[in-house]
């Protein structure tokens, strides 16, 4: 078990995805600023070898998965030089600088492009490597390519459980993306029976995707669990990566032609609850604009959103978040002139609609993208939207407005003092929304239209299918139509939801009372400092979260910008304060 010197103060890191990185970034270029009389030393641990980069961003992923946020998007900070009287750790580019990329230079009409997650991968790995070598080189930092099992705290002290060995350290910090969770009800049920059956298949986690092509056999029925970006992942890997190919037929719609490979035809069946496609963001910076909101305007609706959630404290309106946007969704719409969808409302009258239809995602109006229509319908409307050619939808706006308002909402409504009932309506929300503003980009859309017009891909069961489980697989029904699929993957990545977590780590934690949930819904309470929240505990526990599992006290885990920035730099404070 590793010891800690008398004049060293070690702080573990758990987890060395962007998260990791950017806490390590965050604490060393705070204490080498500083007059501390005690040396800082990291000891960090990644189960995978994916350090600075995560598995989410492995560097080797096939090219099949792509970000779902534009190099334009991707405003990832330098890292400025960090440096002491002695020692120098040299400055990173940010990632436009270093992938080559000028916003000057963007005229506007030039399709965005979306890098492969592999490449931002490399960026993540580099910027780690740089600054772990000078550390690793003066003694301040041990990486472990281990996995943490068990915490425990006892006389100021952390004991640093792995599979193999023991650690001690001053204070934790949990940087931890993803996490596995229990299997659900309809998921639990189909692995028993699958246990029984030699000929289907259950995969219960997308990734890494090369693993679901390896199942997979010519001629099979592909059922995917899931409409979200995972999917679209997913059924990548099935078509580009199993020999098929995509061809450009009109540059202006973006419209494709699928040509399968002859070596391994399949079917895939999508199917979800809802049916509800994502919506795909605009095609260029031209098409996009007109969502974005100026400096002023996003200051204007900042100081509503303040003035709102002190409203909310005295008044308990929980719809103080969709009464603050409304104005600027209106505006926007407004805006588009003859390019939005023709009405003869006023303004109040649209204000209305805007408002209902994010109190109720069923509410219906003629400035709305029906639910009626079917997936097929509906992703085509959205892809003529986000290239130009044809009106925006009420809809369509506002959840572009709310991809570029999402900042300023985090920043606004985390570590807030708001009932726990309201922040999990507020996540609801913003996750209702994410199916256009997270939505992928428009050639990840066109390419499922194309599937379905190559007869590759079915919509006909993706809207709450009856499903059966028989000696052939999972029968799907629907509307009298049916079909059966021998491979099953589950598509759906699960929201961070703390009790539903089943990592060792994290239910040990539980057990031993070190971290409880803000809500049964959500994540573990934190200070703004990321320090955990214990409500029957006087002592302050040396023990942060950042990321994922904050989920509740912090709005917008889910989000890579918010990897960098002002919640690493807050945990970094801490930690000197504490020194």
């Amino acid at each position: 078990m590793s010891k800690i010197e008398k004049n060293t103060y070690t702080v573990a890191i758990i987890g060395a995805g962007p998260r990791g990185l950017s806490a390590l970034e965050s604490l060393y270029t705070l204490a080498f600023r500083s007059n501390i009389e005690k040396e800082i030393k990291v000891i960090l641990f990644e189960q995978t070898d994916q350090v600075g980069n995560g598995p989410v961003y492995h560097r080797n992923q096939p090219d099949t998965n792509w970000l779902n946020v534009s190099q334009r998007g991707l405003t990832i900070p330098e890292r400025k030089a960090i440096k002491n009287s002695n020692f120098a750790i040299p400055h990173f580019p940010s990632y436009h600088e270093w992938s080559g990329f000028d916003e000057e230079t963007d005229t506007g009409s030039k399709p965005d492009y979306f890098t492969k997650r592999s490449q931002l991968g490399v960026y993540l790995s580099q910027r780690f490597d740089t600054i772990a070598n000078k550390l690793n080189e003066i003694g301040l930092l041990e990486i472990h390519q281990e996995k943490v099992v068990n915490l425990d705290y006892s006389t100021s002290l952390f004991i640093i459980e792995t599979t193999d060995n023991r650690f001690v350290a001053d204070e934790v910090v949990l940087t931890v993306g993803h996490q596995p969770t229990e299997l659900d009800e309809q998921l639990t049920k189909w692995k028993a029976l699958v246990e029984g059956n030699s000929h289907a298949i259950l995969i219960t986690y997308p990734y890494p995707v090369s693993n679901i092509a390896k199942n997979v056999q010519a001629n099979d029925i592909i059922a995917l669990r899931g409409f979200g970006l995972a999917m679209v992942d997913v059924t990548r890997a099935l078509t580009l990566g199993l020999g098929g190919s995509f061809e450009i037929l009109d540059y202006d719609t973006c419209k494709m032609l699928y040509t399968p490979s002859e070596g391994m035809p399949i079917y895939i069946v999508p199917f979800s609850l809802n049916g509800l496609p994502m919506t795909p963001k605009p095609l260029n910076l031209n098409l996009d604009t007109p969502f974005i909101p100026s400096k002023a305007e996003l200051i204007a609706f900042k100081e509503r959103l303040e003035d709102a959630i002190r409203g909310e404290r005295k008044n308990g309106d929980g719809r103080f978040l969709i009464v603050a946007i409304t104005p600027l969704i209106v505006k926007k719409f407004l805006g588009l002139g003859n390019k939005g969808k023709r009405h003869n409302l006023l303004v109040g009258e649209v204000e209305n609609v805007v408002q209902t239809w994010l109190e109720d995602g069923s509410f219906e109006h003629e400035l709305i993208i029906s639910k009626t229509l079917s997936a097929y319908e509906s992703m085509q409307a959205f892809v003529n939207m986000a290239t130009g050619n044809t009106v925006i939808s009420l809809d369509y706006c506002i959840g572009q407005v709310w991809r570029h308002c999402q900042p300023s909402i985090y920043r606004a409504l985390s570590f807030t003092s708001l009932p726990d009932e309201i922040i999990t309506e507020i996540i609801q929300l913003d996750e209702r929304l994410k199916r256009y503003s997270y939505g992928p980009p428009v050639d990840s859309m066109t390419q499922m239209i194309a599937l379905v017009d190559a007869g590759v891909m079915t919509f006909d069961f993706i809207d709450d299918p009856d499903i059966e489980f028989n000696e052939k697989g999972w029968k799907f029904s629907k509307n009298d139509k049916n079909t059966t699929a021998r491979v099953m993957v589950d598509t759906v990545l699960d929201s961070p939801k703390l009790l539903k977590v089943k990592s060792p780590l994290v239910k040990n934690l539980l057990r031993d009372s070190l971290i409880e949930p803000i809500h049964g819904q959500l994540g573990i309470s934190t200070e703004e400092s990321a320090l955990v929240k214990l409500n029957d505990r006087h002592e302050i526990i040396p023990l942060a979260v950042l990321g994922r599992l904050a989920k509740g006290t912090i709005i917008g885990v889910d989000a890579l910008l918010e990897c960098f920035g002002e919640r690493s730099e807050k945990w970094a404070e801490g930690v000197l304060r504490r020194i």
